[in-house]
């Protein structure tokens, strides 16, 4: 991954201060360095709110959003304060297709993601604050429904965040947080992604193994047939590709969006 190296420039020398990269295997161990204090805190300030939104983006992190994150009644989860963090899928990953070689490279990203939020984790323990990663390879967590929750984009009918920085080019982690007075936002202003996607459908007709499968509601992201989907055996990224917030870009995508819902509402239809 040329421009997203976990060996290059200020990344390096942020996860070096963490103890190590460790970049070596897929499994999703606990990569923390500090323990979680005996006595967290429950409430951060702004200084260090926004020093933590400062180191998240100079590892790389496109954007930082809060949720509460229900604590499963099995107790996988320890706490309900979620930060949810979004990075950007390498274009060289994107380029290629879908083959050994390209899921290599999206294990690397996804190993990395890891890393990073391991760093962004042991920052807020060190600040007091107890945490649990949800890491990007792990299960605990819906990760595009804890994205949107933190009205950081809107699942789009490939199942995908859409964001408006990078359309479904991006990899989502989280970390739980003893936090209880993060910045939650009520209002998530992507809703109207959904009305886009009920007509487009693009990414079900782009799927070359036919594992989308259009809902009969079509309101609801499509079902994936998870034998058929090539998504985690070979690298294969066409419901990203073929995506039009991907092909043209979440603003002009937003702009039209808008114009025919205008003109939909003055003739009485929406």
């Amino acid at each position: 991954m040329s421009n997203n190296s976990c060996c290059s420039g200020t990344l390096k020398d942020l996860i070096k201060e963490e103890g190590g990269c460790g970049c070596s295997t897929l499994d999703a161990i606990d990569m923390s360095k500090l323990k979680n204090p005996k006595n967290p805190k429950k409430e951060i300030n702004d200084y260090s709110l926004k020093l933590l939104e400062e180191i998240c983006e100079k590892l790389g992190i496109v954007s930082v959003g809060y949720t509460k994150c229900p604590v499963n009644t099995n107790n996988k989860l320890k706490y309900s304060n979620a930060i949810v963090l979004t990075y950007p899928i390498a274009m060289d990953i994107i380029n290629e297709i879908p083959s050994e070689y390209a899921q290599e490279l999206n294990n690397e990203l996804y190993e990395f993601l890891g890393i990073i939020t391991y760093v962004v984790s042991d920052y807020l323990r060190k600040e007091g604050f107890a945490t649990e990663v949800i890491n990007p390879f792990g299960d605990l967590a819906d990760l595009s429904k804890l994205g949107q929750d933190a009205n950081l984009g809107y699942i789009g009918k490939n199942g995908l965040l859409i964001t408006p920085d990078l359309g479904p080019r991006v990899k989502i982690s989280a970390i739980l947080t003893t936090i209880e007075n993060l910045p939650f936002l009520d209002k998530n202003p992507h809703e109207w992604i959904r009305n886009y996607c009920t007509r487009c459908s693009k990414c079900i007709k782009s799927c070359p193994e036919e594992a989308l499968i259009e809902k009969s509601d079509k309101l609801a992201k499509a079902d994936i047939i998870d034998e058929k989907c090539i998504g985690c055996s070979k690298g294969c990224t066409y419901c990203i590709e073929f995506c039009p917030f991907f092909e043209n870009g979440y603003s002009y995508i937003e702009e039209k969006q808008m114009k025919l819902e205008s003109k939909l509402k003055e003739k009485g239809k929406l």
